[in-house]
């Protein structure tokens, strides 16, 4: 037998296997991260009388701004169970009490079963306050039942307006963060406080503070994992937009919040629907067909007296996200 074909067989295969190597790597690296919420169901909460109609409005027009589809849902949709087709829920600010009677019983069970389930959470001022554990209100202590987060939401932040008064907070950003790069923004954002929380993070493991008050170096913002899902709780509003009619608010365009919070939002919004996306890698092809199967490729090059036969062996492994 000619001495040469055994080696050009295995030649052939270490080829065979570069090229299905290669068709892996560059199918893996061609699959981008998303920049927008393009695909993702927002559910956000409207409080009734209790619920800011600014907050409120200012969500819908900043999660729409990142492509989000944003449906309003009130406290009977989610005691019905009507969560099961959202990414996201999100609670604007308003009056965290009135919250957590109108969702007592099954709408409390159903928003932390959404989330244990791996969806998220977006809760901001009185939303924040409605997903804390225990609450210190002008001194006086409350507990709720929701319960994402198993610490204390404090307030107001008199340091920066005693309640009902508002004013725009310094807040210093967490720019490296492990949890969520916030590297690209500002050292500091200037956000509309009305009342929010402080979060005491004292012995509460897995709790990433994204920023702190200045005015008293409190967390501001926090982010974590609850079983399957994410949650992320701010104390100041960052959906508005103090010098912007895009948020479609105008009562507090007095003020001035010298930049947007919008696209660190944008960020947070993108990690907390990480593991919960309605789209999968079957939609991103543009001739409409689905990706092909992962190959890896295992040789085994078995040696006889007679020659060299050269067995390829593949498995298929299924490469369709969240399946």
């Amino acid at each position: 037998m000619d001495a040469k074909k055994p080696r050009a067989l295995i030649g052939v295969a270490i080829v065979t296997l570069f090229i299905l190597n290669l068709i892996h790597v560059t199918q893996t690296a061609g699959q981008t991260p998303p920049t927008d919420l393009n695909g993702i169901n927002i559910a956000l909460y409207y409080g009734d009388a209790s619920s800011s109609t600014s907050s409120r409005t200012a969500l819908q027009s900043m999660f729409s701004w990142m492509n989000a589809s944003v449906d309003i849902l009130y406290a009977s949709d989610i005691s019905d169970g009507d969560l099961s087709g959202y990414d996201m829920i999100a609670i604007p600010g308003g009056w965290a009490g009135t919250y957590n009677v109108d969702l007592a019983g099954a709408g409390i069970t159903e928003i932390r079963t959404f989330v244990g389930n791996g969806g998220a959470f977006f809760g901001v001022c009185a939303g924040a306050y409605f997903a804390c554990d225990k609450l210190q209100w002008e001194g006086g202590f409350l507990e709720y039942q929701l319960d994402l987060y198993d610490g204390y939401g404090i307030g107001p932040v008199d340091e920066i307006a005693a309640w009902p008064n508002y004013a725009m907070a310094e807040i210093v950003i967490n720019r490296t963060s492990p949890l969520i790069d916030l590297s690209g923004e500002p050292a500091n954002h200037s956000v509309m406080y009305y009342g929010g929380p402080w979060f005491d993070t004292t012995n509460q493991e897995g709790i990433h503070t994204l920023a702190s008050y200045a005015a008293n170096n409190k967390s501001a913002m926090i982010a974590f994992e609850y079983e399957e899902g994410r949650v992320f709780l701010s104390g100041p509003h960052p959906e508005r937009e103090e010098d912007s009619n895009r948020d479609n608010c105008s009562w507090e365009n007095e003020f001035d919040d010298q930049g947007s919070e919008w696209d660190m939002m944008l960020s947070v919004a993108l990690w907390l629907v990480k593991n919960h996306a309605t789209t999968t890698e079957t939609t991103s092809r543009t001739d409409g067909s689905a990706p092909p199967p992962d190959l890896l490729g295992v040789s085994l090059i078995v040696i006889g007296a007679t020659g060299t036969t050269v067995v390829l062996l593949f498995y298929v492994k299924d490469s369709v996200k969240g399946v």
